[in-house]
């Protein structure tokens, strides 16, 4: 709708003379949201009630008023009683017919708009990455569905006898060469003893032709994965936050990187990055550094050092800020309703410590930012967040690494095609455990292949990919 429309709109009220009634047909798309109380709705019989549930974000209509929200229909009609009642047919089993009452004059209610106008494409933003002349020479010999597979930080949990997996089996092997994939995360169950995950990841490393990143989350406190090993143990970091000793930070990430070294891993998605501020918020809570973020910002910065320094890449999380949220992202959309100039003067404090230690990474939580922006979309999906804010104003220029694409956050609500396709065109250059890899993988290519992503967005982010393990030694290019 334009501004002219909903100038015109909003006349109504104002009218003293009342005429015949109009009927409004507003085509929508679905959404999730209840409808806002005094709201005039009819819903078409044909579809089911709950579809009432689906309408309150679009445009309000209360006492004859047509009021602007976030989204917009699609397209509204009007016309008089006497030229039809009759709702108009739909071929996409998608869209819901709405029909408001009204009893407004039809010559005030200006808000037709032309259902064949298209709108404008997005851009999707390229950004420039410098990387050695070597690596630009590796990307321009490789296929894209080579590129493609470096985009992936899979995970070989369990066997289908649900046992977890020890040893590589040829599922494995067809994965990686096959797919080219960029990494593999190990859990608990991966692990059972020293030899055993060395061997693994020794034969992990055999199969791929590029290095592959081996990640781990190993935090301290009580998120660990090497449970099964004989190796010290670091406390909380809320209590590592506590003492307020960087030196003392930097030792226990030393220690950590210690003893994941010699077993072969090179990644740590650590450390947590959020302020916990929100004492409710038990996914956090003591895996946080502190509820100040000038101390959590101190000690994520020598953690990260700490990391580095002895042979371990660092992720900063949960971007842009999980400490504040009430929900657990493990099974549903975490939101924090913070402001860019309140995330800013807290959440952001930490990154920007991590960012400025050289963390090579910086993984998305599946937070929603409903008062940042101009939608409520996870933040591996915001453009803004990840463009504007993490690669502008924090000055990120490392690999931007989605949270795991298995959590209930993200399954509950979108494919995995989808997941993987939306979060590419928002900037996110590593996609760490899809639900489904093979319709995520298959997914981005056909996307690339359709228009949809450039293959210049690709290989934006696999040059950074690509510059990090190269950086880190892992890529010899001799």
């Amino acid at each position: 709708m334009n501004k002219k429309s909903i100038a015109a709109a909003s006349v109504l009220s104002a009218i003293s003379v009342l005429m015949l009634g109009i009927l409004v047909f507003i085509k929508l798309q679905p959404q999730t949201n209840p409808v806002d109380s005094g709201d005039t709705v009819t819903i078409d019989s044909a579809n089911s009630a709950e579809t009432a549930d689906l309408i309150s974000n679009y445009t309000n209509y209360t006492n004859n008023t047509v009021t602007e929200t976030e989204q917009k229909p699609d397209e509204i009609t009007t016309v008089s009683d006497s030229e039809t009642t009759e709702i108009p047919e739909t071929s996409e089993t998608s869209e819901i017919i709405q029909i408001i009452e009204t009893t407004a004059e039809p010559e005030t209610v200006i808000v037709v708009e032309d259902a064949t106008e298209q709108k404008p494409e997005e851009k999707i933003v390229i950004a420039e990455v410098e990387t050695d002349p070597k690596i630009e020479t590796l990307i321009k010999s490789m296929t894209l569905e080579q590129k493609v597979g470096q985009m992936f930080f899979c995970a070989f949990r369990r066997d289908n006898a649900n046992n977890g997996i020890i040893k590589i089996d040829e599922n494995i092997k067809k994965t990686i060469r096959d797919y080219n994939i960029g990494g593999v995360v190990l859990f608990s169950e991966n692990i059972q003893n020293k030899e055993q995950v060395t061997d693994y990841i020794r034969d992990l490393q055999n199969e791929s032709g590029i290095a592959l990143f081996i990640g781990i989350d190993e935090e301290g406190g009580r998120v660990l994965r090497t449970g099964m090993l004989d190796v010290p143990r670091i406390p909380s970091a809320l209590s590592i936050g506590k003492t307020a000793d960087a030196q003392n930070t930097y030792n226990h990430a030393k220690t950590i990187a210690d003893y994941l070294t010699p077993l072969g891993f090179n990644v740590d998605f650590a450390p947590v990055a959020d302020v916990f501020t929100n004492p409710a918020n038990t996914v956090i809570g003591d895996r946080a550094f502190s509820t100040e973020p000038g101390t959590a910002a101190a000690m994520v910065e020598n953690f990260t050092r700490g990391l580095l320094d002895n042979g371990i890449l660092p992720s900063v999380k949960h971007f842009p800020g999980h400490g504040d949220t009430g929900e657990d992202s493990h099974y549903g959309i975490a939101t924090t309703k913070k402001t860019l100039e309140e995330l800013s003067k807290c959440e952001f404090i930490p990154f920007k410590a991590g960012i400025g230690a050289k963390s090579p990474f910086v993984m998305v939580g599946h937070i929603t930012t409903p008062n940042i922006g101009d939608n409520n979309l996870p933040a591996l999906f915001n453009k803004f967040l990840l463009r504007d804010v993490l690669r502008g104003t924090l000055n990120f220029n490392g690999i931007i690494i989605t949270d795991s694409l298995a959590m209930g956050a993200i399954t509950r609500y979108y494919t995995s095609e989808e997941t993987a396709v939306k979060a590419i065109i928002a900037g996110i250059d590593m996609l760490l455990m899809p639900e489904d890899f093979n319709r995520a993988y298959n997914g981005v290519i056909n996307a690339v292949k359709s228009g949809e992503i450039p293959e210049e967005r690709i290989d934006e982010s696999v040059k950074r990919i690509l510059t990090v393990k190269y950086d880190a030694g892992l890529l010899d290019l001799s």
